[in-house]
């Protein structure tokens, strides 16, 4: 297979990097990193078996594509930057331009930078990944792969404000909704097994977190909205917040609406609530000391409650939900407490399975075995989603 068939996907996220390289469809190896106690590490897999975490010797993840090259040539992969043919980059901006797929061209990455302010975590560290990346392999083709897309066949009621119609339209603003690509692998690896719910509610659960209503292997709603801010507490974003709440903060710390925009972005959400960590595993060790600490696991489990609630309203019912992401395939305590609130729907969390499942390489059921509603974790693939499509547009 010529070398010039190697896609390396790119999936810079709020608070880790992502990296796979992939001939066709075959996953020749995928990269993780992320902080673990003040350092950089990073894991993953090659050919299949699993990369022990090890110190990654950068001090920012923003660094983390300096490593690339050295890695696919340490590991034999590539001989040269010139082997790679195709980056492909997760993107996630609010623009009905960037609900489909892109070759990233000067229009492109013009539109993508007059976007950043809209959605400071993914579209600067996405634009940091493409200067490195587009030096580092100079001969490879650049390619958008929408986080969005998956979203867009949304129900138009789930997709508008309440505002006039035609401000929404001339602004092109609109309940986008992301981690598309996230919940597309989901449904994807759910249907390759029979086991696709008629209707499935995907909890991304990580740094960034979500929750997507899905019928029949479409999404119809989504916690996400205009831009990545909207829905669920995340790890340093606010979530949903009363506008005008919202401008009596912004008065009062005297910001501009970039630096507010950074706030609620950066400094809000568990980080904000607990006042010392955005770290769920952190945060567990310390709510038995820290009223602070637990007072935000209970908000950031009371709203992925009302949320799933919400949702399954709009499916008319549930059938299966779904745990993915990393907080949503590591933590079985936030899981425990998540279903604990959810009886009401018909889940059943079985709690042996429940505990001995930490972030599985596969699909796993957590729920009893004749249960009529599913729930499995389903581990993140974002990958093979970005990779697929990245070789169609190309």
């Amino acid at each position: 297979m010529a070398m010039d068939s190697l896609v390396l996907v790119a999936n810079p996220g709020s608070a880790s990097r992502k990296y796979a390289l992939y001939r066709e469809d075959e996953c020749l190896l995928s990269l993780h990193f992320e902080k673990e106690n003040s350092r950089i590490i990073y894991s993953g897999k090659i050919a299949g078996k699993d990369l022990e975490p090890r110190p990654a010797d950068i001090s920012h993840l923003t660094f983390t594509s300096s490593k690339i090259l050295q890695l696919l040539t340490e590991l034999e992969l590539v001989k040269s930057p010139d082997d790679i043919g195709t980056i492909a980059f997760r993107v996630v901006a609010p623009a009905k331009f960037f609900q489909q797929d892109r070759l990233l061209n000067e229009e492109a990455l013009e539109k993508l930078t007059r976007l950043e302010h809209n959605a400071l975590l993914h579209i600067n560290a996405t634009l940091q990944e493409i200067s490195q990346l587009r030096q580092i392999f100079p001969k490879a083709k650049l390619v958008g792969v929408s986080d969005s897309a998956f979203q867009a066949d949304k129900p138009l009621v789930a997709k508008i404000y309440g505002l006039p119609l035609e401000i929404q339209k001339e602004l092109d603003i609109e309940r986008f909704g992301y981690h598309g690509l996230s919940v597309e692998s989901a449904v994807n690896q759910l249907k390759a097994v029979g086991k696709l719910p008629k209707r499935l509610i995907v909890c991304h659960l990580g740094s960034g977190s979500s929750v997507t209503a899905v019928k029949e292997g479409k999404a119809i709603d989504c916690s996400m909205g205009y831009s990545p801010l909207e829905g669920l507490i995340m790890a340093t974003r606010s979530g949903n917040l009363d506008v005008a709440a919202a401008l009596g903060i912004k008065t009062h710390l005297g910001m501009n609406n970039r630096q507010f925009l950074e706030y609620l972005n950066s400094r809000a959400g568990l980080l904000g609530v607990s006042g010392s960590s955005d770290d769920i595993r952190e945060l567990l060790a310390e709510e038995q000391k820290s009223e602070t600490a637990k007072l935000a696991l209970d908000l950031y489990v009371y709203k992925i409650q009302q949320t799933v609630g919400a949702m399954a309203a709009t499916l008319g019912g549930i059938d299966g939900l779904v745990f993915t992401a990393t907080v949503g395939e590591r933590s079985a305590e936030i899981r425990k407490r998540v279903l604990h609130g959810l009886l009401f729907l018909g889940l059943s969390l079985d709690p042996h399975l429940n505990h001995h499942s930490v972030q599985p390489g596969e699909i796993v059921q957590i729920s009893p075995p004749h249960h009529p509603a599913k729930i499995y974790i389903v581990p993140a693939n974002e990958y093979s989603v970005i990779a697929a499509h990245a070789q169609k547009l190309t």
